[in-house]
């Protein structure tokens, strides 16, 4: 019993990802020879900076596996916002169709956007791990975001 709700939300969790991942309307990398290919660097080694571009926004990113994601909150399959960690102290921002640019979500402790949900209370939640592997997340409360918290189970 204690194991059910954990797995049912962490089937949440890839569930969101994987069909945020899939849509034609996901943020793409932006091309050209000045960005780097993405990598996984070891977390004591330096970040490169990429690109992503979403609704006319390029934006830089970290270059490491699980730097940005798209947020599906409505469930049509069509990305309502994109959260990316930003180079170089690893502040996670947002930014969507209706904003006139980036939004800084949090302070700079993500090292990997995990995935997102919707809580019974309707706040969106995004979550995150450090560069030590701890889970973290910042819910939306009206309109302002939450400073990361511990994710405990």
């Amino acid at each position: 019993m204690r194991m059910r709700k954990p797995a049912l939300m962490m089937c949440g969790i890839l569930g969101a990802v994987l069909v945020t991942a899939t849509t034609s309307q996901a943020a793409t990398r932006a091309p050209g020879p000045s960005t780097p290919a993405p990598s996984t660097p070891a977390p004591s080694a330096p970040s490169g900076t990429c690109q992503i571009t979403a609704w006319g926004h390029t934006v830089p990113v970290v270059c490491r596996a699980d730097a940005y994601l798209n947020a599906d909150w409505t469930g049509d399959g069509i990305r309502d916002e994109v959260f990316f960690i930003s180079p170089p102290n690893n502040y996670v921002y947002r930014i969507s169709g209706s904003s006139n640019g980036p939004v800084r979500v949090s302070d700079g402790v993500a090292w990997t956007m995990l995935g997102t949900q919707i809580r019974s209370f309707g706040y969106h939640r995004v979550y995150a791990a450090t560069a030590g592997g701890t889970q973290i997340y910042a819910q939306q409360e009206g309109s302002t975001w939450t400073p990361w918290y511990v994710y405990v189970p």
